[in-house]
C-alpha cells in the first residue's frame, strides 16, 4: 500500500510508535485529538526534507517575487529585504549565485555575515532583531532593477494538509514518517522503551537507505568537484 493519502501516512506513524489515535497520552495535556500527531509529522518531513537537500536532491524548488530592498547603506549599512515565510535555504553554492534576473543570469557573490562591512555587487544572510531571516546587499552594490531568490522551501506544516497532496515523493515518504517518529522518541507519551526506539532507528536507517537510491534523477556518477580558490596577492 502506497502512502499516497494523508489519512495512510498518519496510519503508518502511528504503526511505527505502535500506538493509535485514540491513544489518551496524546491529548494529555489538552491537546487536540491530532495535535500531537501533525507536530510530529511536521517536524519529521521537515528533517526528512533537510537530509535529502544535503544529499543532492533537486527538490522543492521555487522563484522568489521580485526583491524589494528596503533600508539604505547610509543609514543601515547596506540594503535589506526580508525572506519569504517558506524560505528553507537558499538554492546556491560557492560557483552559482541564488539571485537571479527574469531571463535567469545569475548577480552577484554570497559573503559570509562576518564580512558584511565589504562593499561591492555582493550580499550575505543574517537573522532579523525579530528573528526572521533577511537577505542583505553589501554598501554599495549595485544590483538589477528586477531581481529573484531562487530557493528551497519549506514543506508545509501539516495542519493545512488536510485537503491537499503531500508535497514529498510518493515512493520515500517512509522517510518522513521514520523521521517524525524519530522526533516522537523524546517525548513522555511515547509507548514502548528501548526496543521500540531501536526498531523505530532501523526503520529510519532503512528508509535513508531507499532514498538514496530512488532520489538520484540520472545515472551520472557524483562529481567531487575542488573548492573555490581565491588569490590574495596582486
Amino acid at each position: 500500500m502506497e502512502l499516497s493519502t494523508v489519512a495512510r501516512v498518519k496510519a503508518a506513524f502511528f504503526r511505527l510508535v505502535d500506538t493509535e489515535s485514540d491513544d489518551p497520552e496524546l491529548t494529555l495535556n489538552s491537546e487536540g485529538t491530532e495535535d500531537v500527531v501533525e507536530l510530529a509529522l511536521t517536524a519529521g518531513f521537515r528533517s526528512a526534507q533537510r537530509w535529502l537537500l544535503d544529499k543532492g536532491y533537486q527538490g522543492w524548488r521555487k522563484r522568489s517575487s521580485a526583491i524589494t530592498w528596503s533600508g539604505t547603506d547610509a543609514a543601515d549599512g547596506g540594503r535589506y529585504w526580508t525572506l519569504p515565510t517558506d524560505f528553507l535555504k537558499a538554492y546556491s553554492n560557492k560557483r552559482i549565485s541564488c539571485l537571479t534576473e527574469a531571463g535567469g543570469d545569475r548577480w552577484g557573490s554570497e559573503i559570509h555575515p562576518d564580512n558584511a562591512t565589504a562593499k561591492g555587487n555582493a550580499f550575505y544572510f543574517r537573522g532579523s532583531d525579530d528573528g526572521g531571516p533577511q537577505l542583505w546587499l553589501c554598501r554599495g552594490a549595485e544590483p538589477p532593477t528586477t531581481l529573484y531568490l531562487e530557493y528551497h522551501y519549506l514543506h508545509p506544516s501539516w495542519t493545512n494538509l488536510a485537503d491537499a497532496d503531500i508535497d514529498f515523493p510518493l515512493e520515500i515518504r517512509s522517510l518522513g514518517v521514520a523521521e517524525a517518529a524519530n522526533e516522537a522518541m523524546t517525548e513522555a507519551w511515547l509507548p514502548g522503551g528501548q526496543e521500540l526506539e531501536v526498531k523505530i532507528l532501523r526503520a529510519l536507517g532503512i528508509a535513508q537507505k531507499k532514498a538514496e537510491r530512488t532520489v538520484r534523477a540520472s545515472k551520472a556518477p557524483r562529481e567531487m568537484r575542488k573548492s573555490a580558490r581565491y588569490g590574495n596577492r596582486w
